[in-house]
């Protein structure tokens, strides 16, 4: 799978630079200081030491990051669930008539990171759900669309605790995600 994703990566030339707002994504959970990689000593026998080159093959790369990705898989659940409670609790704050810009700001950053993380973690309807409110948020003031943005919290809660629940649970999940996104398609356009 990751063999697979390590050639399909863009290179420097193909990215490009968007015009949307820079938003702050927190990774620290994944991001964890290199431990060295050990390297065996070349055999006794005399023979041309490996180019750099040749020690990190695609397959070695690829073998690495799925041996990383399942030694992780345990804590996705709970970093799911830490990063759901940060998205209530912020859309709680952005909930009160006192609520600033900036709170909003707070419920589309967690939205965002959220959207960011899902897939990876197993959760494709939170994702989407959590794109869908990203998008909503971008041209949200204070006070507006209340009720839909309330409608995709509580969504992104009810899919995390109904994963695992059957096909049914991800039927649901899918109409719910569906009904979601073109309403606010609907707004966005509107606006």
């Amino acid at each position: 799978m990751f063999k697979n994703l390590l050639s399909t990566l863009p290179n420097k030339r193909q990215l490009s630079k968007s015009d949307s707002p820079q938003v702050a994504i927190d990774i620290s959970r994944v991001i964890k200081p290199a431990e060295p990689v050990h390297v065996p000593s070349p055999p006794a026998v005399e023979s041309p030491a490996p180019a750099q080159s040749d020690i990190f093959t695609s397959e070695t790369l690829g073998s690495l990051a799925e041996e990383a990705v399942d030694s992780l898989s345990g804590q996705f659940e709970a970093w799911m669930r830490s990063d759901l409670d940060e998205l209530v609790s912020a859309w709680g704050v952005a909930k009160e008539a006192q609520a600033t810009a900036e709170n909003y700001r707070a419920v589309f950053t967690a939205a965002h990171n959220i959207k960011g993380a899902a897939n990876s973690y197993g959760y494709p309807a939170i994702a989407r759900l959590c794109g869908s409110l990203s998008r909503l948020l971008q041209d949200t003031r204070p006070g507006e669309n209340a009720a839909l943005i309330n409608l995709h919290v509580e969504a992104c809660r009810a899919a995390f605790n109904s994963i695992g629940q059957g096909s049914d649970g991800q039927s649901i999940a899918d109409a719910v995600c569906e009904a979601l996104e073109e309403r606010v398609a609907m707004k966005v356009a509107k606006a």
